[in-house]
């Protein structure tokens, strides 16, 4: 090395090789250190000190660069740190230090021995100070020596001095000048490491998450020991500089050792800036999530970097870049995912966004033109596979989707806070950017649009409305709790027309045999209502009746009263009523004609199961269609068990007319279709009433 050829050999000066630092491990340094350090951790003004120290070791390297190599930075360039103007230095301190390390004998092991004492001395000091205190302590002399180099000829009392000093000496030695300076250089560098190091360590960071922060702290006391030691070698290696001693140190090793030092430093401490950057804006992304204000600003912390300023969205309807701020004042589906196996949630998605430009426009106070979706697809390394299948997948979507080819910035939120384990997911966010439902998918799957607006309130309401169904199902028929459990589809019929029943049941096998069905994993089961045994069925309806006349004296209305209400209506029509459900969510309930159309038409609509998010959704697609096709008629109720001293009234289900029925003895019926039986329905609501009595 240039050090190394620079200086001749010094061998005899490691006559005690067992004491020369140069030949110890780590973990013997480590073992010699750890035992003069005491845990009070005096901390002074190292910040000031430090300054201090770093601006006269900065400025007399320049200087003496420019003397040596002539290669320095000019010393007006130099930019001091700033101090405190109230900074009081601990200078009797420094002195001692100073004067112990320039009155050791020369020798490896003196030195050691020199450093040894220091570090005793400043025992309770942190780690850093003692290192900085010893680099403060060779400033004094070092920053002394080379201010007097630039005295200028008019300042008499400089020049005497810079006489004294031996000032003059140094120009008889610019190599070794050079070697010594470049060796104070790297060792300010290694204690600018370890301070900043402390510092880190001193801001509260789990060393579980900045791993590298806790591998450096268990390096910083060998560091430090090599910081203080090399700071004697070079405060007693100047009177060499100065033509007092022909004793020199083989200070190119000191150099090297050092090296090896600030190179692991600057790696541990590169690596702890680069984790701890990303904490902290894990941290304050999270705070976002936490107290969210804006959607908008959500989304931000969740997908882009801070360096994207102005994020845009592709629009899978226009196929064009839009700016994300199409999602303010929106209420947002964020469905998260890979690339891999998700066309059955696209075709979920996709009844979704069809169900979300349908009428009714407004539900449940809140209008669906709000209701925005966005697919974040998690890809940890983009690679060109990847691309592609994004792209791909990208076209099949009419909704909007992040485009981005870089890690996540928020997939540590996006993993612990929204909860992805590599599944899809679809959280709802509303406008404030507040989530409202972690992961809507299984009730999105189970319900379809009707869940609507995807409120885990909505699940509940969703999933007990039919409770009262299945509980006097279960009354007449306890068999049923198997077939449910399935989760399989499951017609439920009932009606007086035999051949009605016949072809319904008949149109059912044919569709659950259809090899469609097989393709589509879907399991079909049918029940027609009182076939096996004809006594339960008014058993079952008197339990129903009995039910609803309860509800509807309750000031407080069940909301499920509308469902009980239909199904009554239902069981007056001809020739029949159809329940179709998936396990105990209810999907459909309609009047037989056009159920028995739909079910004989499959061959029609039968390629919509594998295109919809499952068969019951394309069933009712079509069945929706059939039920405009027959006309509406208004409905009518004949209670049997109906307490006829308490009257209410009760509105026609049907969507076309809704108004109050007209109430007969305990028969509740609507004419309101029909002009022969025209009645006078006053706007306060009220209905007419006609009480009959029997003897």
């Amino acid at each position: 090395m240039a050090l190394a050829s620079s200086l001749s050999p010094a061998s005899a000066l490691l006559q005690n090789k067992g004491s020369n630092p140069l030949g110890w491990s780590d973990d013997q340094i480590l073992e010699k250190v750890y035992i003069t350090h005491v845990h009070t951790a005096e901390r002074y003004d190292l910040e000031s000190l430090f300054n201090v120290v770093s601006n006269i070791i900065r400025r007399s390297t320049a200087i003496a660069d420019s003397v040596a190599v002539k290669t320095g930075t000019p010393v007006g360039l130099i930019e001091d740190k700033p101090t405190l103007s109230t900074f009081d230095p601990p200078f009797l301190k420094l002195k001692h230090i100073a004067s112990q390390m320039m009155n050791t004998p020369h020798g490896e092991h003196h030195a050691h021995d020199t450093a040894m004492s220091i570090l005793e001395q400043l025992k309770t000091y942190t780690w850093d100070g003692k290192a900085i205190l010893a680099l403060a302590a060779l400033s004094l002399e070092y920053g002394n020596f080379w201010h007097l180099v630039q005295v200028p000829t008019g300042d008499h009392l400089g020049r005497s001095l810079a006489q004294m000093n031996r000032v003059h000496s140094i120009e008889r030695n610019r190599q070794a000048v050079a070697d010594y300076n470049s060796l104070v250089k790297n060792l300010l560098i290694a204690v600018e490491c370890i301070s900043e190091l402390e510092r880190l360590s001193t801001k509260g960071y789990d060393y579980k998450d900045v791993p590298a922060l806790a591998e450096a702290m268990q390096e910083i006391p060998v560091a430090v020991y090599w910081a203080i030691v090399t700071t004697v070698v070079c405060v007693n290696h100047f009177d060499f500089l100065l033509g007092e001693s022909d004793d020199r140190y083989e200070i190119a090793n000191f150099d090297d050792k050092l090296s090896s030092v600030i190179s692991k430093l600057k790696a541990n401490l590169t690596r702890s800036r680069k984790k701890i950057g990303e904490l902290e804006d894990y941290w304050r992304r999270k705070k976002l999530l936490q107290t969210p204000t804006e959607i908008v600003e959500v989304l931000k912390v969740l997908i882009y970097h801070n360096d994207v300023h102005d994020p845009h969205v592709f629009d899978g309807l226009t196929r064009q870049m839009v700016s994300i701020e199409v999602f303010r004042k929106k209420h947002v589906l964020l469905f998260i995912s890979g690339l891999d196996s998700i066309r059955d949630e696209i075709r979920l998605l996709q009844s979704i966004y069809d169900g979300l430009q349908e009428d009714p426009r407004e539900v449940k106070g809140y209008r669906k033109e709000d209701f925005r979706i966005l697919w974040v697809p998690v890809v940890d390394e983009w690679s060109l596979l990847h691309r592609a299948e994004y792209e791909n997948l990208k076209l099949e979507m009419p909704w909007y989707v992040a485009e981005y080819f870089y890690p996540l910035a928020g997939i540590r939120l996006i993993r612990e806070d929204l909860n992805y384990k590599n599944k899809p997911i679809i959280p709802v966010l509303n406008p404030q950017g507040r989530v409202v439902n972690i992961n809507a998918m299984h009730m999105i799957f189970v319900w379809g649009i009707d869940a609507f607006p995807f409120r885990p309130s909505d699940d509940d309401v969703l999933t007990q409305k039919w409770n009262w169904f299945w509980a006097e199902m279960r009354k007449v028929n306890p068999r049923l709790q198997d077939i449910i459990k399935a989760d399989s589809f499951m017609f439920i019929y009932g009606g007086t027309d035999a051949k009605w029943v016949q072809d319904f049941t008949a149109a059912v096998e044919r569709i659950r045999r259809h090899e469609i069905i097989k393709r589509a994993d879907a399991v079909i089961e049918y029940y027609p209502f009182g076939k096996e045994d004809p006594r339960i069925v008014p058993r079952f309806w008197i339990g129903i009746e009995s039910l609803f006349a309860n509800m509807i004296q309750k000031t407080h209305k069940d909301p499920t009263i509308e469902e009980i209400k239909s199904l009554l209506c239902l069981k007056q029509k001809q020739p029949g009523w159809v329940l179709l459900s998936k396990g105990s969510n209810v999907k459909l309930l309609g009047p037989g004609d056009p159920m028995l159309s739909t079910a004989a038409d499959f061959d029609i609509w039968k390629e919509k199961v594998l295109e919809k998010a499952g068969f019951d959704v394309a069933f009712k697609e079509y069945y929706e269609q059939k039920r405009r096709a027959y006309p509406q008629e208004c409905s009518h109720m004949q209670l049997a068990n109906y307490p006829a001293d308490i009257l209410h009234p009760i509105y026609c289900p049907e969507s076309a007319c809704g108004r109050s029925m007209e109430i007969a003895s305990v028969s509740y019926k609507c004419c309101h279709g029909h002009p022969q039986k025209a009645v006078e329905v006053p706007e306060s609501g009220d209905v007419m009433i006609e009480k009959k009595y029997t003897s």
